[in-house]
């Protein structure tokens, strides 16, 4: 039962974390070309350095935002944060709008390591 229970936050974990980066096998080059590429941290943190075409979109904002920079339902998007948790919850978020093609990159050092394989 330990066990169990242990596997179970360790999953919730990662789920919540974005563990589950990729989700397809497209390349992300192919999701970056066609899409947008969301930076869900706060405007300071974006200050302080960002990736390539990033745009800065806390999720505070998302809802209001996401019809202009994603016009279609099936638009490419690739979220990240600072760990990976507000990009999960950004995920979650547009998932539940009806968005069909989203990514949850994790943080931003991860996501740079993805975008450039």
């Amino acid at each position: 039962m330990k066990n169990l229970i242990a596997s179970l936050i360790i999953l919730l974990t990662l789920s919540a974390c974005g563990g589950d980066k990729a989700g397809s096998d497209e390349p992300l080059s192919n999701w970056l070309e066609q899409g947008v590429l969301i930076d869900s941290r706060t405007l300071g943190e974006f200050n302080q350095g960002h990736l390539d075409r990033a745009i800065l979109v806390p999720n505070d904002q998302l809802s209001r935002r996401i019809a202009t920079l994603a016009p279609t339902k099936d638009t490419p998007i690739l979220l990240y944060c600072q760990s990976g948790g507000r990009a999960g919850t950004a995920e979650k978020m547009l998932r539940k709008m009806g968005y069909t093609k989203v990514k949850n990159l994790g943080g931003i050092r991860q996501a740079r390591r993805a975008l450039a394989d």
